[in-house]
């Protein structure tokens, strides 16, 4: 069996103004990173954000002296990105190469390095990106499998003749509502009941996906498994680390990359998703400790696994994300999103009127930081809002001075 872990790091993350960026380095980062260094065998997938890299290659460096050492003793892979995390699939193509490019860039300013695997923002994902990636040297993605499964035409949300199928996340959410202790109990007993199931039927066999022109490896995240296992660290009852590793080695006869968690670095030391519980570095490493420990089990690399074990099975993945209801309308929606999106559609008709080498890669990079999608989505703080519609703004005023000087000179 093989095995990994994804954690993913975006200092412009929703929730989290500006300063607190240096307890979310000194409380989260540093010391989860510094540990996953010192535990032996352990090799692990990250993902930072181009704009983190930058900040933490401004004001951070020695994060990426970490990350280098990760990277040269073999124990971290870095996945591609969009450099603002942005959702691609309400991209214009142009703005997805553009946001491709820039964290490429950033990746070989910053760390000397070139990477084969994609993470998509919010495993947001259409049809067109297989081929798109594929032109930028990429081979593999990461893809939610609750939307996998459900892009059959029976499952699919918008077929009226659907099949009910309910998200792992549901359960969490139900038991979220109780208020009671009689209540929460119920509830937590079914959801833990129902999470268990699900972990055990979770299919990590990766499926090469059929898009539009070329077809990309997609390499499968159970959200189910995610859950349960930062429950696990959460210190809930009735699921220890022992049991989890018995749960993860029910996956031993799968030729899978068993990924038993992949969250937000900033879960990590920093910030909690349950009040009053927090999941701290050690605790991680308790549990990658424990995974370590499956008889038959390996931590290994995307990059080697799918040199071992290529796909089998071809699939298609409809337009998504792994958001609870698996569409992008968290991102498009509200009414701060939609007049947003407005001045960057104007941005773009006067990017239009240029040749591309014309567009000075300023304002470029004004509009790619405007589209970030934690300015847009899960309740941002006004700070997070406010700065996508600074970026906006100033793009436009740049790409509308360039444009008298061109009709006028």
């Amino acid at each position: 069996m093989y095995s990994t872990v994804i954690l993913h790091a975006n200092l412009q993350y929703a929730e989290i103004p500006v300063e607190e960026i240096p307890n979310v380095v000194h409380q989260s980062y540093i010391p989860v990173l510094t540990s996953l260094l010192e535990i032996p065998k352990i090799e692990v997938v990250l993902n930072f954000t181009g704009v983190t890299l930058e900040i933490l290659n401004n004001e951070y460096p020695e994060v990426l002296d970490l990350l280098k050492e990760g990277i040269e003793k073999g124990k971290f892979e870095m996945t591609g990105t969009g450099y603002s995390h942005p959702i691609f699939p309400l991209l214009p193509i142009e703005d997805s190469r553009k946001q491709i490019e820039f964290n490429l860039q950033v990746m070989e300013n910053t760390l000397n390095y070139k990477p084969t695997g994609f993470w998509l923002p919010e495993l947001a994902y259409d049809p067109t990106l297989p081929s798109l990636l594929k032109e930028y040297g990429f081979s593999y993605i990461f893809i939610d499998e609750e939307l996998y499964n459900t892009s059959s035409p029976l499952l699919n949300y918008s077929n009226p003749n659907n099949l009910p199928y309910t998200s792992a996340h549901h359960y969490i959410t139900e038991l979220n509502k109780s208020k009671n202790l009689l209540g929460r109990l119920l509830k937590f007993r079914r959801a833990l009941s129902e999470l268990k199931k699900r972990s055990k039927r979770a299919n990590f066999a990766p499926v090469e996906l059929k898009g539009a022109k070329s077809t990309i490896t997609g390499l499968k995240i159970p959200s189910v498994w995610s859950i349960i296992t930062s429950a696990s660290m959460y210190g809930y009852p009735f699921v220890s680390f022992r049991k989890i590793a018995k749960l993860i080695s029910k996956h031993r006869k799968q030729n899978g990359l068993v990924i038993p968690y992949g969250t937000d670095l900033e879960f990590i030391g920093y910030r909690s998703l349950v009040d009053g519980k927090l999941i701290t570095p050690e605790q991680l490493r308790k549990l990658l400790m424990k995974i370590l420990k499956i008889e038959g089990n390996e931590m290994i690399l995307p990059k080697e696994y799918i040199k071992k074990c290529k796909p089998t099975d071809l699939g298609y993945l409809k337009t998504g994300s792994w958001a609870q209801n698996q569409r992008l309308d968290l991102w498009t929606m509200d009414e701060d999103n939609q007049k947003l999106e407005r001045i960057c559609e104007e941005i773009r008709w006067y990017f239009r009127q240029f040749l591309s080498e014309e567009i000075d890669e300023r304002i470029w990079k004004h509009l790619l930081l405007a589209e970030n999608s934690d300015g847009r989505g899960w309740d941002p703080i006004p700070e997070r809002r406010l700065a996508c519609f600074s970026h906006a703004l100033e793009a436009l005023s740049l790409v509308k001075e360039l444009y008298r000087e061109k009709k006028f000179k």
